[in-house]
Order: C-alpha cells, then sequence, then structure tokens
C-alpha cells in the first residue's frame, strides 16, 4: 500500500505541456525506411531490448506458454490459450466477473514478458501475471504474479484494469516512437497511435523524412544530417601515472546525449508535454528528487527509478561519461562483457590488485559499484551511480552485505573505514553528504549547520542533484540558514539545481520566496517555470508577487495540466486553478474528473473532501475521506485528515485513535505528532502527552514546536524530569527562544 501513496503523491503534480508533433517538413517514417540503408545499426538493434519493447503478440514475439495454460493467485485464476493464430487471456474483470480478453502485444522480452489486454475506451492494460523468460534452472519458464495476492481483488487500487497498469497513460510514450496518446476528457477514451510499434531508430534520432531528402539530393554531411543532434561521447585516454583515464576536452556538468536523448525514458519522472525527443529534457520532463523513498539516504536506488537520477549523482557524469562509452546505442548491450567495460578507463592493475580488492578474490567491480536490486521479481537492475561504499552512512555499505550476509550493519561499517585508501583517491564528499543528507531525514539539528557549510564550500563541487536534495532539507528545519543558498541556487547554470531552488523556496517566509520565484518566473527551463508555478498557486508569495507576473506563469501552466488530463494530478492542479479564479463550478468538475481516472488516487481525494467541506458539504467530506480510510489505512496524511475531522466533529476521544495512527506513520511529520499530543493535553491526559511529544521530539529532534511544547507542558505539569530534558534539548537548537530563555533559570545547569 505505501507503494501506492508514494505512486499518487507522484502523480499529483504530473503535467504536460504541448503534444509531441514534428514540424511540418520533418516526418517521421518508420523504421523499415531506415533499415534500407543501415543494415549494420538495424542487424544489431533487432537484438536489442527497444526492439523488443513492445511487439504484436505472434509466435515469433510470443514467449509465454498459452497452451490451454491456468495460473491462480489470491482471488483469480487465469488462463492463457490461443485460438487460431490469435492470443487470449481469460480472467477477471474490473467487475469481477469472468471475460476473455485479446492478447494485442508484447511488453519487454527478457528477463520477463507482458501482454498487453485490449479493454473498453481505446484502452490496452498491462496484465499484471507475468511470464518468467528465464531458463529452467534459472527458476523460469513460468507464469507468476507481479504483485502481491491482494491486487487480485477488482477492488484494488492496482487491480490491472486500473490507471496504474494502464499503457496509454504510464508506459506508452517509452515503448513506442512517436506517440500520440489523443486522450478525450470528456468522455475518458484513447485513440491512441504511433509511427513504429517499438523503441526505434526515429526515437533517439528524431524524424527521419529530412534526412532521407538530403540523402536523395546526396547533400548529407557530417555538419547537415537532417536529424537530431545527439552530442558527443568526449575522448578519455591515460596520462603516465593515471590510474584513471581522463577527458580529452573539458565535458558539460552532464552530457547532452545522457540527459536529452537517453535520459527522456531512462528516468523516473513527469511528463511536461507529451514526449518529443527532439526537445532538451527540461524542456519536456521534471526528474524525480534524490529522496526516500525512491532512493536510500545515501543517494543508491531503492524504488524504481530508471538509471538517469542515479548517474547524475556519478563522479563518472562530472567527469563527461556518457551511456555509449559503456553501451553500444543500436544493440543496448555491453562494449565488453561485465566488468571488463570498467576496464576502459580504470586499470585493471590498480583496480584489481590486492591493495585494492583487500584480497577479496572473487571481487567484481559491479558486485562492489554497481550492486543490483531486484524488481518485478525476476529483473535484476544495477545501480548507475557508481557507488563508492563509504563508513560514514549505514545505507552505503549495503552492497557489502551480499557477500557478507551474517555480518551487522556496525561490522561492515567498521570493515570499510579500515580499508586501505588507494593513492591519489579524492576525498569522501559522496560519503560525507550522505551522512548529513540522514541525519537531515531525521531532523537532526545538528547536521544543519554542516550541511550549510558544505553546499557553501567553493572547494566542494556536490552534484546537481544532490546539492538541491540536501539545501530543501535544510530549508525545511532551518529556513533562515537557506537563504543565502537559495538564492545563490536560483542563479545556477544547471536548470537542475535552479529548479531545486525553486522547490525549497517555499520554506521561506513570504517575502523570501517571493524574491526567489521573481527571479525564476521568466527562466527558460519549462521544468523550472512549472515548478514556479506550483509553488505560486498556493504559496503566501502569491499575494506579494504583481498578478502581471503571475499571470503568465499560471496560464502557462494551466496549459500543461490541461495537455495531461489522463493522469489524475493534472486534472486535481486544475481545479486548484480554479479555485484561485473563484470557480468553483469548474474546480469541482476537475476534482471529479481526477477520481474518475483513478478513484483511489489519494491527493485527488483528500483536496476533494477539504474542497466539500469548505463548500458546507460535510456528508461528502466524510464520504471521501471514508474512501481514502479504506483505500490507504496506513498512510499518516489520511489518518490526519481523518482525525481532523472528527476534531471539528467535536468526537475527540475518537480522533485521537486516528491522530495517534498519523503520528506513528511512516510518512508522518513532526506536525501530525504536535497535533496528537497537543489534542492529548487538551483531554486532560498530560503524562501521555508528554510521552507523544517526547517520542516525537527523538524523531525530530529539530523541530521548534514540538521541542518548545514539550518544554511548556513539563512545566505546567510539574514534571522536574522532563522539565530538564525539554529545556536543555530547547536550547541547544534554539538558544534565543523566548521559551527557553523563560524556562533556563528553572534547570539545573
Amino acid at each position: 500500500m505505501n507503494n501506492l501513496i508514494r505512486g499518487c503523491l507522484a502523480a499529483l503534480f504530473l503535467c504536460i505541456t504541448f503534444t509531441a508533433t514534428a514540424s511540418s517538413d520533418k516526418r517521421y517514417t518508420g523504421a523499415e525506411t531506415c533499415l534500407s540503408c543501415h543494415e549494420k545499426e538495424g542487424d544489431a538493434w533487432r537484438q536489442s531490448d527497444h526492439y523488443h519493447s513492445m511487439l504484436p503478440a505472434s509466435d515469433e514475439s510470443v514467449l509465454g506458454n498459452f497452451n490451454d495454460m491456468t495460473f491462480s493467485a489470491g482471488a483469480r485464476t487465469s488462463r492463457f490459450f490461443k485460438e487460431g493464430d490469435a492470443y487470449f487471456v481469460e480472467t477477471l474483470n474490473g467487475q469481477g466477473e469472468k471475460q476473455k480478453f485479446d492478447v494485442v502485444y508484447t511488453f519487454g522480452f527478457r528477463p520477463l514478458q507482458q501482454y498487453l489486454l485490449r479493454t473498453t475506451g481505446g484502452r490496452l492494460q498491462a496484465f499484471d501475471v507475468a511470464w518468467d523468460s528465464r531458463p529452467a534452472e534459472q527458476g523460469g519458464q513460468r507464469w507468476y504474479q507481479l504483485q502481491n495476492d491482494e491486487v487480485t481483488d477488482p477492488e484494488h487500487p492496482f487491480f490491472w484494469t486500473g490507471y496504474y497498469q494502464n499503457w496509454n497513460s504510464r508506459c506508452a510514450s517509452c515503448h513506442s516512437t512517436n506517440l500520440q496518446k489523443h486522450y478525450d476528457p470528456v468522455n475518458n477514451t484513447f485513440d491512441t497511435v504511433y509511427s513504429d510499434v517499438n523503441v526505434a531508430c526515429e526515437s533517439c534520432h528524431g524524424p527521419g523524412s529530412e534526412h532521407i531528402k538530403l540523402a536523395g539530393e546526396g547533400t548529407l554531411s557530417a555538419t547537415n544530417t537532417g536529424l537530431k543532434a545527439l552530442g558527443k561521447a568526449i575522448a578519455f585516454h591515460f596520462k603516465p601515472g593515471d590510474a584513471i583515464a581522463r577527458p580529452q576536452s573539458s565535458p558539460a556538468p552532464i552530457s547532452e546525449l545522457a540527459l536529452n536523448t537517453c535520459g527522456g525514458c531512462h528516468s523516473r519522472r513527469a511528463e511536461l508535454g507529451e514526449p518529443d525527443l527532439t526537445q532538451p529534457y527540461h524542456q519536456q520532463f521534471q526528474l524525480d528528487a534524490i529522496d526516500e523513498p525512491l532512493y536510500f539516504s545515501d543517494g543508491q536506488i531503492r524504488d524504481e527509478v530508471f538509471v538517469l537520477g542515479s548517474f547524475m549523482q556519478s563522479k563518472m557524469a562530472q567527469a563527461g561519461v556518457t551511456c555509449i562509452h559503456c553501451h553500444d546505442p543500436h544493440s543496448g548491450k555491453t562494449r565488453l562483457p561485465g566488468a571488463q567495460v570498467c576496464a576502459t578507463c580504470h586499470r585493471p592493475d590498480v583496480f584489481m590488485a590486492d591493495t585494492h580488492t583487500l584480497g577479496h578474490r572473487d571481487a567484481n567491480c559491479l558486485d562492489c559499484h554497481m550492486p543490483a536490486r531486484t524488481y518485478m521479481g525476476v529483473d535484476d537492475r544495477r545501480d548507475h551511480k557508481f557507488h563508492r561504499p563509504s563508513a560514514l552512512n549505514e545505507d552505503s555499505v549495503r552492497p557489502c552485505a551480499t557477500c557478507h550476509e551474517d555480518k551487522s550493519t556496525a561490522w561492515l561499517r567498521d570493515a570499510v573505514e579500515k580499508w586501505p585508501a588507494r593513492d591519489g583517491a579524492s576525498p569522501d564528499t559522496s560519503g560525507e553528504w550522505a551522512k548529513l543528507n540522514a541525519a537531515l531525514t531525521t531532523w537532526d539539528p545538528a547536521a544543519i549547520a554542516e550541511s550549510a557549510s558544505l553546499l557553501s564550500d567553493p572547494k566542494i563541487t556536490l552534484p546537481d542533484l544532490l546539492t538541491s536534495a540536501l539545501t530543501r532539507k535544510v530549508a525545511a528545519q532551518a529556513p533562515q540558514q537557506a537563504v543565502k543558498l537559495i538564492k545563490a541556487q536560483a542563479a545556477s547554470p544547471s536548470a537542475a539545481v535552479r529548479r531545486g531552488a525553486a522547490m525549497a523556496a517555499p520554506s521561506l517566509s513570504a517575502q523570501q520566496q517571493a524574491a526567489v520565484l521573481a527571479s525564476l518566473a521568466d527562466d527558460p527551463a519549462l521544468s523550472v517555470r512549472s515548478e514556479v508555478a506550483a509553488a505560486l498557486l498556493n504559496a503566501p508569495a502569491n499575494s506579494i508577487l504583481p498578478e502581471a507576473q503571475i499571470s503568465p506563469l499560471l496560464a502557462e501552466y494551466e496549459a500543461t495540466l490541461l495537455a495531461t488530463r489522463d493522469h489524475p494530478g493534472a486534472n486535481t492542479g486544475l481545479a486548484q486553478l480554479a479555485l484561485r479564479k473563484g470557480n468553483i463550478i469548474d474546480a469541482k468538475m476537475y476534482y471529479e474528473a481526477a477520481l474518475r481516472v483513478d478513484p483511489a488516487n489519494l491527493p485527488a481525494l483528500l483536496s476533494f473532501a477539504d474542497f466539500l467541506r469548505n463548500m458546507g458539504n460535510e456528508d461528502g467530506e466524510k464520504r471521501y475521506l471514508t474512501n481514502a480510510l479504506t483505500i490507504a489505512p496506513d498512510s499518516g496524511a489520511v489518518q490526519f485528515a481523518y482525525g481532523l475531522m472528527l476534531v471539528r466533529d467535536k468526537r475527540y476521544e475518537a480522533a485521537t485513535t486516528h491522530l495517534e495512527k498519523a503520528a506513528g506513520a511512516e510518512d508522518a511529520s513532526p506536525r501530525f505528532a504536535f497535533v496528537y499530543g497537543v489534542s492529548l493535553w487538551q483531554l486532560k491526559q498530560p503524562e501521555k502527552a508528554l510521552t507523544v511529544l517526547d517520542d516525537a521530539a527523538t524523531r525530530w529532534p529539530g523541530d521548534y514546536d514540538l521541542l518548545t511544547t514539550r518544554a511548556k507542558y513539563a512545566y505546567l505539569s510539574k514534571n522536574a524530569v522532563m522539565l530538564q530534558k525539554a529545556v536543555t534539548a530547547l536550547g541547544k537548537v534554539y538558544p534565543q527562544d523566548s521559551v527557553y530563555l523563560q524556562l533556563k533559570p528553572l534547570i539545573q545547569p
């Protein structure tokens, strides 16, 4: 269920700008046209994951056993069979009834293959029983359920006929070429088309018509190809005595090819336009931030994040390495097998020597520096952060546990700390960042000043995404210490850093926030302008910036949302824009549209419930909050909203049950615990209130409301032991605070 919550929250601001159509003089011509001249590249491509990304279901493409096979999991038994040359699946539909579905396409081919089934309204749905295509001796050649058995219930939000398994919205743009969704928001239907069913030549090179025209005229040249410029892979070479090859020219901060060509699909991101891969990344996407739970606290992959966010953290990316240094662009395979490709730039006599491996004879570069994580049950994917284990962060030593399964985290950290440093190795800046990032995740006030120092040190260049992640945490916990950092980052040459500044700005005061957002209002990157618009929508700065500056931003933002109404988050954003204009009717219509697309979308449910409450419709509020509670009982945000509804209804005892669950939830915030503690105090339960606030202050040791309220309640309840503890802790973090100064004389020095 936590994955559902994360998916819903990620979808809240999912937005699209312009339809992806090539200009009139550049048309998509299809892969077969390209292959008539480029046979060698075509042969390599036909062996690739790109070629097999999606194909019409046929005897050549289908790997699964459709010989009238049945598979049972949870509440559902599915049958896989053929009629003539056609493939079918008989399974439960969204109403819980058995139905026969056409298998229209295969989806992928190794180590698993899914199947796209045709349903209603032009939809193709990715069926969640997949074929394990690995060899039988590896456990493959079987049908298996991709998720747990709960999803086999048609009432479950992740049931296969729902939004999260919809090909048109969720998968298609990265599995086919020149995709046009053609979503009709009035009827909630699709008429999706493409020029190539799979990821073909023009997905990367752009429309081919001009290239063909130039070839026919005999005017093709290296500088005039008629295709998208992919960027260059700079050359690396070894200088005498170097253990690592260095670039022969100054690299860009992140290679254009990795970002603008490969990154469009190999990243976890929101769309800012129906993808047109002829456009730069930051004009059409917003990359998800390096935050838990998508990543571990040190930046290693945790959820499915699809490479780019990891790669942009790496020293390789900073040095100018790009995808095609290691991978053949047409077959997708590495240019040399396994870890041999590492030796292209890392001298094996240095990095395979005992001085580096510490005598681990079976040590492999990939296992230590590109650890694999398994997704979809059988799909091992390697981390492209090119991780360097550090004793400074407990998540950082996770790769070591792959072999040292019986060792504790403390043992692993100690072993890494004692590992001999290589001559010429760079400082462990990534480890320092990971240590501080983990500390700020727990609201450790001691990490704030150290983080600000790291971020402002001119001798240290952190990767862009790490800079943004740390800055946002500092801003959330100590806004005044982040003001200079955010203002400086708003002027960065990096669009990723500037967007990070816009994301951090809402933590500042209204005036400070307005200054940052105003400086970014005309940013050249759509990803940044969209972030500014989202921040302005409900921010105090909204009332400070002149309307003449706000209106164009919000108009552009509205256009992005209107173009992606096949996502619930876009409709929720449109509802909020309508409310800003005072258009209640449209706001209600957009909220209802969001829940028609995805009835289980938590942000839409919570926002619509709040809207109905403000409209005086308390019955409607309760209905939608009850729906949210049924869908996600483990969500702190849902439990908190439900608890506040009961407080307004003066059902205080019942409210504390939900406020308690909110305070203890995985996604809890300091405010949830603060409100729970205050509610207990008001219900004349001072000891329990103090216990709750004390536990919360341990979980979030830098939160002002928790620290001051714990100290006040300790004083009012005459709890001398707690008063000593609470006032001492308050003084360490806020030594000039008035509450601390008033209570300080009452404790032992």
